[in-house]
Formats: C-alpha cells, structure tokens, sequence
C-alpha cells in the first residue's frame, strides 16, 4: 500500500470522526442556546415583576397624594364650617334658618371626614358636631353668652383636631411661625 492508499484509508476513517465531532458542536450550541434561552426568559420575568412592582408602587404613592389632597379638603371645609356656624352665633340678627344650614354644613362635613379618616380625626370631629348641637340651648340667648360657650366647649376641641389633622397629613408639629395648619379663627 502506498501512501496515497494509506492517506485514503485515514481520509475515510476521519469522515465519521468529523461527523462526530459536529454532532457534538452542534449539542453544545444547543446547548448553550437553550442556556441563553433560559437566562433571557429569567431576565425578562424578572424585568416584568420589577416594572409591575414600580408600576404597584406609583399607583400607591399617587393614591397616597390623592387621599392627603381629599383630606387637607375636608378638613378645611369642616374648619369652614365650623367658622360660619361660630359667626352664625355671634350675630344677633341671625336668623334660625342661618343658623340651621350653619348646622347642617358641620353635620355634613363631618360625614365626609368619616370617608377620608383617620379614625382620630373623625372621633375628634365627632365630639365637635356633638357639641355644636348643645349650644342652641342658649338660644335666644346673647351673642356675648354664645360665644363664651363656643370659647368653652369648641375652642378646646378645636386645638385637639388640629393636632390631630396636623398628625393625619404629616405635619405632627406646627409650623415655626405659630400659625395653624388650616387657617381659622378661634
């Protein structure tokens, strides 16, 4: 055998050779294919539960915003309401109807306090409206004879709210120049 025969034979031995070593590239290019795959689908579900985790985040902190914005609303009308049932009082030439839609606007504020919260507001609040009620007692009584009971019963009551209004919106202390959260007149 010469050697081109010889050359031959370990031509046609290397064939199979080749065909295996192929097949063996082409497992480990699967291999890493399905690997990369793998990661990629890793990759983008860890993507999606992280953009659905920002999206969960923003949506609470947008809802967060809006509740405080509700709350600083209602609890401005309610001290509103509380300013005109107080004017309502102090007027002799109020009349009853005046002073009954003064009334109902504290009754009905207080009712939408009960929808926004927090539970030591509404309670606070609660109190107040009950104790606007008692001071028609006095009626016809002075203006003079109002308002020292509205000092009496109210003006007190109307501190702890806005300590509690001040707590309810993140503001636990008042502000450095002494004046109230919500404006108002004692």
């Amino acid at each position: 055998m010469d050697l081109a025969g010889i050359a031959a034979i370990f031509a046609l031995a290397g064939i199979p050779v080749s065909v295996l070593l192929g097949r063996w590239q082409m497992r480990t290019a699967l291999a890493q294919t399905r690997e990369s795959h793998r990661t990629a689908i890793e990759l983008a579900e860890a993507n999606h539960r992280h953009a659905l985790e920002l999206a969960r985040r923003g949506a609470e902190d947008e809802r967060d915003r809006w509740l405080l914005e509700v709350r600083r609303a209602e609890y401005r009308y309610f001290q509103n309401a509380l300013g005109q049932l107080r004017r309502a009082l102090s007027s002799q030439a109020t009349t009853h109807e005046e002073l009954r839609a003064a009334y109902d606007e504290v009754h009905d504020c207080s009712h939408r306090i009960a929808e926004v919260g927090p539970d030591e507001v509404h309670d606070i609040v609660n109190v107040i409206r009950r104790q606007c009620y008692t001071i028609p007692i006095s009626w016809p009584g002075s203006a003079e004879q109002r308002v020292a009971l509205w000092t009496e019963t109210i003006g007190p009551l109307r501190d702890e709210l806005d300590t509690a209004v001040r707590s309810a919106v993140g503001n636990p202390r008042p502000p450095a120049h002494g004046g109230n959260l919500i404006l108002r007149r004692p």
